[in-house]
């Protein structure tokens, strides 16, 4: 795992990914929820200012028997309640509505640069490759919103509390000397100190014992992502699994990885059950502990019951802002991980969209590559072509054993591949690379055939024209039909379903990595010579392991398996 940054430098993030976001055409109304939102919380803390007050003139009602006085108090009270009720709720709301917009903008930003062009795939691949973007687009993003709005807003209101209510114990403080053996000492603001001191001994010590949660939690998302990801993987693959009797190896492998969470899950139990004893503890004994260490003022005859109440609640009041950091460490604990990892996503797709490409636009059309040379993580060559011309209508075949560096090469011609020197001209827009495993969108048999153009852009007709070219003439009844159709579909069909949408799409430059594997020959060479005479002006290079479709190509390279 990667050193986990610390604390500070993590915190200092969090102005770095929120900032755009206030800045972005939404910048007005994002300003004006969060105002909205912090003067809820400033009207809940000038509602808790005027109970403490409250507070002193109805216990001093009690004591004086005033029972109009008494009276007076609890309408007073029921206002109060409607300032904190309202305040309460329509913060929440106004909260959830920010948060939303929020998640909306960032999503939809995080995803704009993830799929601009081949990012995913060189994050993917690249040496400082992640682990589930996914996780981070869906999860992180939810949880560093959350987090960053509850305790910004739970910051700005401990200050407040602060300030308002040092005032208070400030005046009590002076009102009500010290008295120490038979003599009285008025020391400014002692209250304030001593809840001060308090305050800071207990987040100190929180802080020693809670520091080592932010690293723990990190391990904690990634392993969860991973325990989903394989999840995932057997419910994609499940044909597969089965037909292999695999059930037994994918049960050991999600064990295991549970193994993994579990463990770290103890870890995490034993570091928070301390952190969670001392903040507990600190928070049920500071009710009243400061009744206690007025006790001998009250019991002195210096201070009245209203008075001794008043300041017991303003005592807790400023402790409590002091202590935030004590309630929220593992808030604080778990957004530093989550920003960690935003900042870790952020910086490799960075990377991934600043990748060396030797791809470059052709000047007259077709293709030229010099000098290509394709490159692992590590630095080990996996594949080379010195040099291929192509005119626009012209095409070439590529073999060679496993392990030669087809597919290495047909990637990096597609400007996929990181890691390549050299230089590749073609065209730049319109390529299309198919795979031996063609990719099924979700959705109906239509959007299936146009991918990864709009469904709405071919007529009937037209898809019909190419399912019958390709020998899917028996499908073009079922075009508008919903269905699984990445297990519908035979892994044949599937190939010849991506030939089609070549067809569709009439691209400059075609690039096939066996992209006809699963069917026979007759029925290959077939497709093959569809693909020469329906697109004659198209660059084509197709990789297979033998010389057996070269009568349907015009140059034929040979590469050679790395040693």
């Amino acid at each position: 795992m990667n050193r986990i940054a610390s604390l500070r430098t993590s915190l200092r993030e969090v102005g770095r990914i929120a900032g755009p976001y206030f800045r972005s055409e939404e910048r007005w109304s994002a300003i004006g929820l969060f105002v909205a939102i912090i003067g809820g919380q400033l009207a809940l803390v000038g509602a808790a200012v005027a109970e403490n007050y409250w507070r002193n003139a109805f216990y001093q009602a009690l004591q004086d028997k005033d029972w109009d006085g008494f009276l007076t108090q609890f309408g007073v009270f029921s206002i109060i309640g409607v300032v904190f009720v309202l305040g309460t709720v329509y913060q929440r709301y106004l909260t959830q509505w920010l948060t939303i917009r929020w998640r909306r903008w960032l999503t939809a930003r995080y995803v704009d640069e993830w799929l601009d062009g081949p990012v995913h795939y060189r994050a993917a691949v690249g040496g400082n490759a992640i682990d589930n973007p996914d996780q981070r687009i869906a999860d992180d993003v939810r949880q560093f919103i959350d987090g960053v709005l509850s305790l910004t807003v739970g910051l700005i209101g401990a200050v407040a509390r602060i300030v308002s209510f040092v005032a208070v114990l400030w005046t009590l403080s002076n009102i009500v000397p010290l008295h120490f053996f038979g003599e009285s000492y008025v020391i400014p603001g002692y209250l304030v100190w001593a809840a001060l001191i308090y305050s800071v001994l207990g987040t100190v010590m929180t802080h020693l014992i809670g520091r080592r949660l932010i690293a723990i939690d990190f391990e904690r998302e990634r392993r969860e992502a991973n325990f989903r990801f394989a999840l995932v993987r057997i419910r994609e693959n499940g044909e597969a699994v089965a037909m292999m009797r695999g059930e037994a190896s994918e049960r050991e492998d999600l064990l295991g990885r549970f193994a993994e969470i579990s463990r770290n899950w103890y870890w995490l139990m034993r570091r928070e059950q301390f952190v969670s004893l001392f903040a507990e503890s600190y928070k049920y004994y500071s009710r009243y502990f400061p009744y206690f260490a007025l006790s001998p003022l009250f019991f002195g005859g210096t201070m009245q019951l209203g008075a001794f109440m008043q300041a017991g609640s303003a005592f807790n009041s400023v402790h409590q802002g002091f202590s935030y950091f004590i309630g929220s460490y593992v808030r604080v604990a778990e957004l530093a991980a989550t920003v960690q990892r935003l900042s870790q996503f952020e910086r490799t797709m960075a990377e991934a969209a600043s990748s060396h490409e030797a791809v470059h636009p052709a000047t007259e059309g077709g293709l030229v590559i010099e000098n290509l040379e394709v490159s692992d993580r590590a630095g080990q060559n996996i594949g080379s072509l010195n040099r291929l011309t192509l005119r626009p209508g012209e095409a070439a075949l590529l073999v060679g054993r496993s392990g030669a560096g087809k597919t290495s090469l047909l990637r990096s011609i597609a400007g996929l591949w990181p890691h390549v020197k050299g230089r590749v001209a073609r065209p730049v827009e319109r390529i299309m690379a198919l795979p031996q495993r063609p990719y099924i969108p979700l959705g109906s048999l239509r959007r299936a055939v146009s991918y990864p153009a709009s469904f709405e852009q071919f007529g009937n007709e037209r898809l019909r024209e190419v399912l019958g070219a390709v020998g899917l003439s028996h499908l073009d009844g079922d075009l508008d039909v919903v269905d699984a159709w990445e297990r519908r579909l035979s892994e044949g069909e599937k190939q010849r379903l991506s030939l089609a949408r070549v067809l569709l799409a009439e691209p400059d430059l075609i690039l096939l990595d066996e992209a006809t594997s699963a069917l026979e020959g007759p029925a290959a060479g077939i497709l093959h010579r569809e693909l020469r005479q329906r697109l004659p002006g198209s660059v084509i290079i197709s990789a297979g392991h033998d010389r057996e479709f070269s009568e349907f190509y015009d140059k034929f390279v040979e590469l050679e398996k790395r040693t």
